[in-house]
């Protein structure tokens, strides 16, 4: 018999901790989301949970050199054991805040991101999850990160891409094949999901499904800065380091030969480094290099060079897997592009650009956009295993300092930024929602796993009465958006920015006491006022769409302990700050002159013809989820060509009607400002007294007119927000925004016509040409399919790379 700690709600969003007792039990008798983690790993026993309530635990940074304006550092992806928590009610999964749910630790293997300091790594003990290192860098800097990909394949079952493998239990030409499995493509049951009869339909398809697990990469989310090469290039695929039997070993154990102090790293990265450092800070606008010709690293055949014992690689990789990784890099290889395949490491150099000019539009030449300084992450970005990884815990902010740092050190204290608690929200697991199947494979839909802060499960915060703290948050979870209705009595706070772009100080003035949501992939700045003394819970709403919040129970996020053994806040130390720190000149709103305004309707983008994106999640089986109809495969994508060095306007259609999701819209690169959001399942409370209504509806129906818009079934050019404020507040930068779920309406005449949500978005596609993506940021959407390619590129420019990503 083994204890556990366990937490059960009490009905009202609160949770008691509480000991329990949990029998050794056979397979046979486990239930079904538990059996799945059994066969995906090869440790998944009971062990003591940790308990709620934990102070917070500070995450370890990387931080960049001052006198250098570099960031420089070593990132390793390896595999350890972790005890994660599982919540169950009666046996089955139930959504966040079920009243009977009780929680269960689990010792699981998970990959994650470790900052590498010259400690070994001891992947063999069993610990807490924590988010990879904290990136601290100033605008300006340019990031130098060694990225080594230590990961042991074995340890993950099928996660080695398998997209050649066409038979699988006698079914021929398995459509399922390729994708990690559960039930080697037993029909009727199972991911992915293949009908009980011929022709055995698939719910999912290589490569738009959960694989390659082992493969990783870095996004480094908010950035504005090279797509391509070692800049943010989320293409790039880094396969596990070769392994060897490890000396001594009596139990088959092996170890990487590719470590960030071999020689292939060590010394070959750190002239790469220096090269481009010294090519970077020559031109803020600079992608170098464009290809591995360039510099110390390359060429290809050049005996000695990291490339060829690159391409040596690959090609050994290829004889054990029966694979083509390096036939597809030659091709790429051979258009002077860059190529997309590596084994064990690879060398991240980019720079987060300064705008230095004192106004706006700045002189032509120079950047149009700069780095907005800010709270930003980086993540996992593989497609196929995004939300597998994700889930484990491979995210981590990124702070890039800048003159708000600056303003809001100079009211609160030197160095205060500092000081502050950084919250990366996560939803840990160790399989994407979509695998978690019962029954007839009906994939559930329970907005997932709790939230985790820094790892932690519920933990505490520290204050003292009436003090000031900046809590910069990352809701980097796969799935679920964090509501944020309100805090407990006493507490005020002020939000200071979103997505990493600080807010103006109309928009931080107005923000006081303001209920916020975090979709999956926001941050947000927030300036927390703590009461008097007490213990204090914080508590969210977990929302996939905004109609989730009618029936989702609050939960708690984590705890404030305002102290009473340490004296209360005085000074600038209990105020909010009087003015927002000031706006570098480019976060101006993007004007009507901007856009591209042409009355030629066959050019898109513009204001009379706005470029319309349409995600659409749509089935049986599961859901289909597309972008403009199309599921992303990585070969024959057609890019969205974009002009550097426009402005558009788009339009971002959510035709997805049943379930209700608000699919949260992400597009690297570039922030953008919104301009319209239509929901046609809103809510407004009336002038008239007759109470809260549809904000939507047919005409005949409207019964105030001063908050309702009445629509034309039959005209789509009524289906807007009449009431749109098109003023010049300035707006508020996002780089994921959830589109507004669609609705269905009836008149007298037509029933059940579907009316889909969208919002209207202006971007600045400018300073850095290269291909990038755009995708829904739950993420087992984007592994699916629901992502697409954007060609940043200069007027009658060649393509800006060949792609031949398949895996």
């Amino acid at each position: 018999m083994s204890k556990i700690h366990s937490t059960r709600h009490d009905g009202k969003g609160f949770r008691s901790t509480v000991l329990r007792c949990i029998l050794p039990r056979s397979l046979a008798a486990m239930p079904a989301s538990l059996l799945l983690l059994v066969l995906q790993a090869p440790v998944a026993h009971a062990v003591d949970c940790p308990a709620p309530g934990q102070r917070l635990v500070p995450i370890p940074e990387i931080v960049s050199n001052p006198d250098t304006h570099v960031l420089s550092g070593t990132i390793v992806l390896t595999a350890e054991r972790q005890r994660l928590i599982f919540r169950s009610a009666n046996g089955q999964s139930v959504p966040p805040g079920t009243p009977s749910a009780s929680y269960q630790c689990q010792e699981q293997i998970v990959r994650a991101y470790h900052r590498y300091d010259g400690t070994p790594i001891d992947s063999s003990a069993v610990g807490d999850p924590m988010p990879g290192p904290t990136l601290r860098a100033r605008v300006g800097d340019i990031i130098e990160l060694a990225f080594v990909n230590d990961i042991e394949p074995n340890r993950f079952g099928r996660s080695i891409d398998q997209g050649d493998k066409r038979n699988i239990s006698g079914i021929a030409q398995n459509p399922a094949a390729g994708c990690d499995t559960i039930n080697s493509g037993t029909p009727g049951i199972g991911y992915p999901y293949l009908g009980a009869a011929p022709p055995f339909q698939p719910g999912d398809t290589f490569p738009d499904c959960f694989h390659g697990s082992s493969t990783g990469n870095i996004h480094f989310h908010g950035t504005h800065t090279n797509p391509t090469g070692t800049g943010d290039n989320v293409l790039l695929e880094i396969r596990p380091s070769p392994r060897v039997p490890k000396p001594g070993s009596t139990t088959g154990e092996t170890i990487p030969t590719i470590t960030p102090e071999s020689e292939s790293v060590r010394g070959a990265f750190k002239a790469f480094f220096e090269a481009c450092e010294a090519q970077l800070k020559g031109d803020v606008l600079s992608e170098w290099p464009t290809n591995w010709n360039q510099g110390p690293l390359g060429p290809w055949k050049t005996p000695g060079t990291w490339t060829a014992d690159q391409a040596k690689l690959l090609q050994d990789y290829d004889t054990a897997t029966k694979q083509d990784l390096w036939g597809a890099n030659q091709k790429v290889i051979a258009a002077k592009k860059w190529p997309q395949y590596y084994i064990g490491a690879f060398p991240y150099c980019f720079q987060v650009p300064a705008y230095t000019s004192a106004g706006f539009p700045p002189p032509p030449g120079g950047l149009r956009m700069g780095q907005s300084p800010g709270t930003h992450w980086y993540h996992a970005h593989k497609h196929g295993s995004t939300a597998i990884d994700v889930s484990n815990g491979m995210t981590g902010a990124f702070i890039i300092e800048g003159q708000y740092d600056d303003d809001l050190n100079t009211f609160y204290g030197i160095n205060w930024t500092r000081t502050q608690p950084v919250l990366v929200i996560n939803q840990l697991g160790v399989s994407p929602n979509m695998m978690r199947t019962t029954g007839s494979g009906s994939g559930q839909q329970d907005k997932g796993p709790d939230f985790s802060v820094n790892g932690r499960f519920q933990p505490t915060i520290d204050m003292a009465p009436g003090e000031v703290q900046l809590w910069r948050i990352v809701n980097s979870s796969g799935r679920s958006g964090a509501y944020f209705a309100g805090f407990p009595p006493g507490f005020q706070w002020k939000q200071l920015a979103q997505d990493g772009v600080q807010f103006a100080d109309v928009n931080y003035q107005g923000s006081l006491n303001q209920p916020f949501l975090m979709a999956a992939g926001n941050r947000v700045d927030l300036l927390v006022m703590a009461p008097s003394p007490g213990s204090y819970a914080i508590q969210v709403q977990h929302a996939v769409a905004m109609s989730d919040l009618a029936t989702a129970a609050p939960v708690v996020l984590m705890q404030v302990w305002v102290r009473a053994d340490v004296p209360a806040a005085t000074g600038n130390s209990a105020k909010f700050i009087d003015k927002a720190p000031a706006q570098p000149p480019f976060l101006t709103n993007i004007t009507d002159a901007e856009v591209v305004t042409s009355n030629d309707p066959s050019v898109v983008g513009t204001i009379k013809n706005p470029r319309v994106i349409t995600f659409a999640s749509t089935g049986p089986p599961f859901a289909q989820h597309t972008i403009n109809g199309h599921k992303f495969d990585g070969q024959g994508d057609v890019p969205i060509p974009v002009t550097l060095g426009t402005v558009e306007e788009w339009k971002i259609v959510n035709a997805t009607f049943r379930p209700a999701i608000s699919h949260p819209f992400h597009i690297h690169l570039n922030p953008f400002q919104i301009v319209e959001v239509f929901d046609p399942n809103a809510k407004v409370t009336t002038t008239n007294n007759n109470g809260v209504v549809a904000k939507y509806v047919p005409k005949a129906q409207v019964v105030d007119g001063t908050v309702q818009c009445g629509l034309d079934l039959q005209d789509q050019t009524t289906w807007k927000d009449c009431h749109n404020d098109t003023s010049d507040t300035p707006r508020i930068w996002w780089d994921v925004f959830p589109i507004p779920p669609g609705a269905t309406m009836s008149d007298g005449t037509v029933q059940n016509i579907p009316v889909p949500g969208y919002f209207r978005m202006r971007s600045r596609f400018v300073d850095f040409p290269g291909n990038y993506v755009m995708h829904c940021h739950i993420l087992t959407h984007e592994d699916r399919g629901m992502m697409s390619i954007v060609e940043l590129k200069a007027a009658n420019a060649p393509a800006t790379s060949a792609l031949f990503h398949h895996h």
